[in-house]
């Protein structure tokens, strides 16, 4: 005795079509998990033309990357060193000390565009007034150019002397300290009193500098004339 059955007919996968079911839906369940791998599939094989055909240009990125670091390296710059150092460079911009100077000199951007634009007026008004007064010297019988030449020996002439070293610079503001000072507490002396300060080792000390200087200005001046 044969007992009928239920013919079940499935639909191709991914076609869209519900396939049939017996009774319990397994047969729908098992369709349904065979259309979702083939998709996947297709996905997979479309991911892998994709990185096919990224790995050639991939390839040709990373030698062109390479053939600057052999270049920068064989001109003798350290990568490393300067990778480093911009790293440093960009952790001290982004400290909140530097972010506030930043902030800072965004607001200031419109008032420093206003004085570029204005900047341009200010310097010809400058020149103006400089070929003005040149014209007037002129017409006053002042050589410029002489003024000028000699002004610029004057200068060397100062910076070629010792009178800018860090010892003539102390020298000339004791004095000058020493000369406000004296205007204050300076008196009338006799010649006793004289006698009695040169026991003073502080006039002691003046008074050698002195004859110190005396002697070098004096040798100088009979070597220049």
């Amino acid at each position: 005795m044969t007992t009928p059955t239920t013919a079940i007919t499935m639909a191709p996968p991914g076609n869209g079509a519900p396939p049939a079911t017996n009774g319990d839906g397994k047969t729908e369940m098992l369709a349904l998990i065979l259309a979702k791998l083939e998709r996947m599939e297709q996905r997979l094989d479309h991911y892998e033309a994709l990185v096919q055909q990224t790995l050639p240009m991939v390839g040709m990125m990373t030698d062109t990357v390479d053939g600057w670091m052999h270049e920068l390296t064989r001109s003798g710059i350290n990568i490393d060193e300067r990778t480093k150092e911009t790293l440093r460079l960009l952790a001290e911009l982004t400290a909140p000390q530097s972010m506030e100077t930043l902030h800072t000199l965004v607001e200031m951007l419109p008032t420093l565009g206003a004085l570029v634009r204005q900047a341009p007026g200010a310097v010809a008004a400058m020149v103006d007034t400089g070929d003005e007064l040149v014209m007037r010297l002129r017409e006053a019988g002042i050589d410029i150019e002489h003024l000028g030449r000699r002004g610029l020996h004057a200068a060397k002439a100062l910076i070629d002397s010792n009178v800018l070293e860090d010892a003539a610079v102390a020298v000339i503001s004791n004095a000058a300290q020493s000369l406000e000072e004296s205007a204050c507490t300076a008196r009338p002396t006799s010649l006793f009193g004289l006698i009695r300060a040169m026991g003073d080792p502080d006039v002691q000390r003046a008074l050698g500098f002195f004859l110190a200087f005396a002697k070098s200005f004096g040798s100088r001046c009979k070597t220049s004339v």
